[in-house]
């Protein structure tokens, strides 16, 4: 069983899909490694995602193989950067395929999984990504077999901030402010059909470039449409800047926006000016179960620094993965790796409690995801 380092007792709650445990546990592996790609968005726009979960699965890798490895082999973690370009995301999955990769994790964005997924299907590798779209893997010609998402779709963030909006904050008209990339466009008609089904008025949507630095148009229009709410759904360096203006413009609405938004660069960039700002998260910072606890802490210990959701995503990603691939008795072949996913028993994650089946490759509820406000850190409130 994958027990981690300094947490044993803390982190069983993670081990209901790891290897077995006993006496191969307690040495370290041996053998030729078992290789997982990634391919992450480390660098570019969309660093304080890809970095974060860089720096997740170099724990995971480290962790996994003091304590066994994969059935008694080294676990190897093979990280590409894909610069948030979906071209280059593509050539690397490719590269990592003719490397004969076990499976892959990846991509941080809507459009790099969509070309990277191009590549697995076709390989008949399995692949989990680390964005909400899930239209990605549940397409209108049916289930990827071999994708699986490992973050709460737009669907579950939604409904949690909007019911969050209607009940707590009181909001009835929103303005839908998202980025001009796949992440924003497919967020937002999820956010306008939540919201009809809320009973909230969408008063208006606009849209921006993910690295916008003046927004003043779109708040404008939103601001002369009397949105009490600005929904904000994006993963850009945009979004603080946004709240930045909002507040300059004198806006004394709600402001909240999707897990894209919770990061330490939203932090440094909004300065005062996002206290307040209201988001949904899955890694609970101030109330972490014993397992989030555990993962704190080792993620401080090895960065001095709080990891982020998307650090998150990665390491469950990880674990999925080579949980998974303890109970093939050794066919690591994607069929092999699906099959297992998605008969799987719930595995209580970071993120939350995952339920594979053959026509949910998210396996996450709504109660995985919490909301958290902007305090000077992400400080969750439920």
């Amino acid at each position: 069983m994958i027990r981690f380092a300094r947490a044993a007792a803390a982190v069983a709650a993670l081990a209901l899909l790891a290897p077995s445990s006993g006496t191969a546990a307690s040495k370290m592996p041996a053998g030729p490694p078992i290789v997982i790609g990634a391919v992450l968005s480390i660098t570019g726009n969309y660093a304080p995602l890809g970095e974060p979960e860089r720096n997740a699965l170099k724990i995971a890798e480290t962790e996994i193989n003091e304590h066994g490895g994969v059935g008694g082999r080294p676990l190897q973690i093979k990280i590409l950067d894909d610069e948030g370009k979906a071209d280059t995301a593509q050539q690397l999955t490719t590269q990592l395929v003719g490397e004969h990769v076990a499976a892959i994790i990846g991509g941080t964005l809507t459009p790099t999984t969509l070309a990277m997924t191009r590549v697995t299907n076709d390989a008949k590798i399995v692949e989990i990504y680390l964005n909400p779209t899930d239209t990605i893997w549940n397409t209108k010609n049916g289930i990827m077999k071999y994708l699986f998402e490992a973050t709460p779709r737009n669907e579950i963030e939604a409904t949690k901030l909007l019911t969050f909006t209607k009940n707590k904050l009181h909001g009835s008209r929103i303005a839908i402010m998202h980025d001009e990339a796949p992440y924003g466009t497919t967020g937002a008609p999820v956010v306008a059909g939540v919201a009809k089904t809320l009973g909230l008025e969408v008063v208006d949507d606009e849209s921006f470039p993910i690295a916008a630095t003046d927004l003043t148009a779109q708040l404008q229009k939103a601001m002369n449409a009397k949105a009490d709410t600005l929904v904000i759904w994006t993963a850009g360096p945009a979004a603080p800047i946004l709240v930045r203006q909002a507040k300059q413009f004198g806006y004394k609405g709600n402001i909240v926006g999707s897990t894209g938004i919770v990061s330490d660069n939203f932090l440094k960039v909004a300065g005062r000016d996002g206290y307040g700002v209201y988001a949904d998260v899955d890694l609970n910072y101030t109330h972490p179960d014993p397992g989030q606890r555990a993962f704190l802490d080792l993620y401080r210990k090895s960065y001095n620094a709080k990891p982020s959701n998307f650090a998150s995503f990665a390491w469950d990603a990880a674990h999925l993965l080579v949980g998974a691939m303890t109970k093939t008795k050794g066919d690591l072949s994607g069929d092999a790796l699906s099959a297992v996913l998605t008969t799987m028993k719930p595995y209580n994650g970071t993120t939350g409690q995952f339920k594979f089946t053959a026509t949910d490759h998210n396996g996450l509820k709504p109660a995985s995801v919490k909301v958290c406000r902007e305090e000077g850190a992400w400080v969750v409130i439920e």
